[in-house]
């Protein structure tokens, strides 16, 4: 196993010779040389330890040296005249960085007020309130280099300062403003003077204490980092800066571990995961800093910032995808919950009216609370899916950063290594397993978006759908994942292709019943529960397979019925149901006076709290016919489908009783036939009321015959 190129190990000849070694000695020789390095490292650091602390002792002395150096040996004059001008210099542009927020301020109240509601206009907000912050960092750096120049720059007004003080002037006003404005951009997203421009999901006191922790990070670390490169220009010795550099660090690490201590409780999902790599970064970049500060000729202060600044930019930009998953969960729940129109007979005619009705009407409280899980799982399938696209953008960007070759480990398109195939097998997988999870979460929506029991029609068609699309997505994911790792898989496809021509050819039938019963599902013409007639077969929707469907009927027996044979389909549990019955009445009844006491009654029925809810359009009566010796009433009322049994049993009750009440009775239309005998009949008894010369019987009309 040989070294990567460019890396080079001086530890000695053993170490060498072992690491040319080949066999089985190869690895122990990797782990030698592992151990010669830190113990290599231990004794370098233990070393640069003890000069460090030995030069810093010594700074005290330099002091006068120093003050030589910036004062061009006192040709610039005193050390507190050229330090004060320097200090009077930066205090001027910070007052004058000050009034440019004060004319700003303006703007500022305004951004404060303002609530967008579309993305298009939050994004062109926060560019605003990015520029208008960035204005007192640029008013600072213009002001003070300005003045730099016009005091002791060449030919300046009051001395021309030496080479010495002018690379320190330019470094500390270029490194205050470049910490203003990392803490303008790291603060922007906490958005504390502007809440309606948060993009970070954290309440007002949240934000004002996150705020507070970056820039007393950034200060110290501004701060620590522009004393450090004075004293070092100033010739004072390396050993008191890299000790402050030190001590700065060791201190930015505390705070950075006491604020991830505190929020460690309220932290899931991504976020977890983030606060554990916090974590270990803190100590990772704290030692490596460390260890650049006192082995390095430079600190690593590229990869460490650029480290800091990935690691900070990626909570913000997650909240970011927090709000706007939250912005689309909410344009869902109003495209979801909306109205659909239902076709309802009205006036007297029963003229079909188109009639909006919202979607929580007819869903019941577990349809809704199943809408609301379904959307909840939607957006936590997209936010997990955006989370695992934020992780593989910052460790690209970390790999850049700290220079590694993902193509030398991974290999290059046209030669992937063993571990880069397997990387592409894996991300090819992981994309297909989010894929099935944000067809499986939309499919439920999708789903729970009709009326009338969202429930229902969920158990129907999801199990078919769920299994469909499983098998395809697995079957795409199985086969790209195979091509990822150079397996062939055109012996697949074919085989495939094969077996689909023999399918289709010899199972006609099959096929038929399949398409057909895909077709009824996703049209929605039955659910499980509907009470259906197709064909013969007529019942109450049971159960649903990819070929049948089980139809029991109301006497008992369970019909089993290809979808192939099922063709016109009418399903009576849908939206509403008219149910008429007829009310045989003698003729002599006032028709208006029946008309009314059957209105009565169902208005009465209407102040059911019990009744109420089952009844979609109140009890109505009116003359239907006459026949010879009978009126028939014809009443109807409109119910949910499967209710009306209810409502016409109680509407018959209560028809029942206002009849006996007002004294009329129901008209009998079977046929009466008076038999006039003329043969004397033997006397009745004395308690009979019917004449000796007359019968009356009823004869049935067989029986007249």
């Amino acid at each position: 196993m040989a070294n990567p190129e460019g890396l080079t190990v001086a530890v000695g000849s053993q170490s060498a010779a072992a690491h040319s070694d080949l066999g089985s000695g190869m690895n122990m020789d990797h782990f030698g040389m592992m151990g010669d390095r830190l113990e290599t490292v231990s004794s370098q650091l233990g070393a640069a330890i003890r000069t460090m602390l030995s030069d810093a002792a010594e700074a005290p002395g330099r002091l006068g040296h120093a003050a030589a150096v910036l004062t061009g040996s006192g040709a610039a004059g005193s050390p507190a005249a050229v330090l004060g001008s320097f200090a009077l210099a930066l205090i001027v542009a910070t007052l004058l960085s000050m009034l440019a927020r004060w004319l700003t301020g303006a703007a500022r109240r305004r951004l404060a007020r303002a609530t967008p509601d579309h993305p298009v206009q939050l994004a062109l907000l926060k560019v605003e309130a990015l520029l208008i912050e960035l204005v007192p960092p640029a008013s600072f750096l213009i002001a003070a280099t300005a003045l730099v120049h016009w005091l002791f720059w060449a030919d300046g007004l009051l001395f021309t300062g030496p080479d010495v003080l002018r690379m320190l002037a330019t470094l500390w006003i270029s490194s205050i403003a470049a910490g203003w404005v990392v803490s303008v951009v790291l603060c922007l997203p906490l958005a504390v003077d502007y809440p309606g421009l948060r993009l970070v999901p954290l309440d007002d006191a949240q934000a004002a204490w996150a705020t507070q922790v970056l820039r007393r990070i950034i200060v110290l670390g501004v701060g620590s980092w522009v004393i450090a490169a004075g004293l070092y220009f100033a010739e004072v010795g390396s050993g008191l800066p890299h000790l402050i550099l030190i001590v700065a660090t060791v201190i930015i690490g505390i705070i950075c571990l006491h604020a991830l201590r505190q929020i460690r409780g309220g932290l899931s999902g991504f976020a977890l995961h983030w606060h554990r790599l916090a974590m270990f970064s803190v100590f990772g970049l704290g030692a490596t800093w460390i260890v650049g500060v006192l082995l390095d000729p430079v600190p690593p202060l590229d990869r460490v910032l650029s480290t800091l600044l990935v690691l900070a930019v990626m909570p913000a930009v997650d909240g970011m995808v927090i709000l706007m998953l939250r912005r689309l969960r909410r344009r869902l729940t109003r495209v979801v919950v909306s109205a659909r129109l239902i076709f309802i007979p009205t006036g007297e005619n029963q003229e079909m009216t188109a009639v909006e009705r919202p979607f929580a009407e007819d869903a019941d409280s577990a349809g809704s609370a199943d809408l609301q899980n379904a959307l909840d799982k939607f957006v936590g399938v997209l936010h997990d899916a955006a989370s695992w696209a934020i992780a593989l953008v910052a460790t690209v960007v970390l790999a850049n950063a700290w220079q590694i070759d993902f193509s030398r480990v991974l290999g290059h398109r046209e030669a992937r290594t063993l571990l880069g195939s397997g990387l592409d097998a894996a991300i090819t997988l992981l994309v297909g397993w989010y894929a099935w999870r944000l067809f499986e979460s939309g499919l439920a929506i999708s789903l729970a978006r009709g009326g009338g029991g969202p429930q229902t029609r969920a158990q129907t068609v999801r199990p078919v759908l769920r299994s469909v699309g499983a098998v395809l997505i697995g079957a795409v994911a199985l086969m790209a994942g195979l091509s990822a790792l150079g397996i062939s898989i055109a012996p697949l496809l074919a085989s495939a292709g094969v077996l689909g021509i023999a399918v289709g050819f010899g199972a006609q039938t099959l096929v038929k019943d399949l398409f057909s019963g895909a077709c009824y599902l996703i049209e929605d013409v039955f659910r499980i529960g509907d009470y259906i007639e197709a064909g013969t077969a007529k019942g109450t929707v049971e159960k649903i397979t990819f070929r049948t469907v089980a139809l029991r009927h109301q006497n008992g027996p369970l019909h089993f019925v290809p979808y192939g044979m099922l063709g016109s389909v009418r399903n009576d549990s849908r939206d509403w149901v008219i149910d008429k019955f007829e009310l045989p009445l003698p003729t002599d009844v006032d028709s208006e006076a029946i008309r009314k006491m059957v209105k009565r009654i169902g208005e009465d029925m209407l102040k059911n709290e019990e009744l109420a809810p089952l009844i979609m359009a109140p009890l109505k009566a009116k003359l239907y016919r006459i026949d010879p010796g009978i009126k028939v009433f014809r009443c109807k009322v409109q119910t949910p489908p499967g209710k009306q049994f209810e409502i016409r049993s109680e509407a018959y009750r209560q028809i029942e009783t206002a009849l006996k009440a007002a004294g009329i009775p129901f008209a009998n239309n079977t046929p009466q036939v008076t038999v006039h005998n003329g043969v004397p009949v033997p006397a009745p008894p004395e308690s009979s009321a019917v004449p000796s010369d007359t019968v009356s019987a009823v004869v049935q009309p067989a029986a007249a015959e």
